[in-house]
C-alpha cells in the first residue's frame, strides 16, 4: 500500500516563528536546509535542529492537540510542512514493535524537556534572590 504524503516545501527567514506554544498541532516539519530552535514555554532552548531533522512530531505521536514548545528559525531555512494525518497513517501501518519504540522515545523526550524546564525555572528563582534571602543549612 502506498501512503500519500501531504507535504509543502516552504521558505523561512531567520527569526520566523514556525509555531507557538499552545497552538493547535496539525502539522509536523522536516528541515530541508537551515536551522530551527525549539524553545520551552518559558524560553529555555531545548534543541537546535538542522538539515534532515524532524520536529513538531511529538504532539502527533502522543495524540496531543496543542504545542508544548515554540519553534523559531535560527537561520534562513527551507522546511517541508507535513500534514499530521500522514504521520498517523505511517505509524498505524508500522510494525507494532517499531510503533512502541517510537512512542516510548517520544515520551522520554517529553519527560526530559519537562524536567529541563523545571530545573531552569528553579535556577531563575535562585538567581533572583540576594545572598541574605537564601536559607543556609
Amino acid at each position: 500500500m502506498k501512503i500519500v504524503m501531504n507535504m509543502v516545501r516552504k521558505p523561512f527567514k531567520k527569526g520566523d516563528v514556525i509555531f507557538e506554544t499552545s497552538e493547535k498541532s496539525d502539522e509536523l516539519y522536516l528541515i530541508h536546509s537551515g536551522q530551527v530552535e525549539i524553545r520551552s514555554r518559558e524560553g529555555l532552548l531545548l534543541a537546535t535542529l538542522g538539515e534532515g531533522e524532524l520536529f513538531g512530531e511529538m504532539a502527533s505521536i502522543m495524540g496531543e492537540r496543542e504545542r508544548t514548545a515554540r519553534a523559531v528559525t535560527a537561520t534562513t531555512a527551507i522546511i517541508d510542512v507535513i500534514d499530521a494525518s500522514t504521520m498517523q497513517r505511517k505509524l498505524g501501518d508500522a510494525d507494532p514493535v517499531l510503533r512502541a519504540l517510537i512512542r516510548n522515545l517520544t515520551n522520554r523526550l517529553a519527560d526530559a524537556n519537562q524536567m529541563n524546564e523545571e530545573q531552569w525555572q528553579r535556577l531563575n528563582i535562585y538567581r533572583s534572590l540576594t545572598p541574605d534571602q537564601i536559607q543556609k543549612p
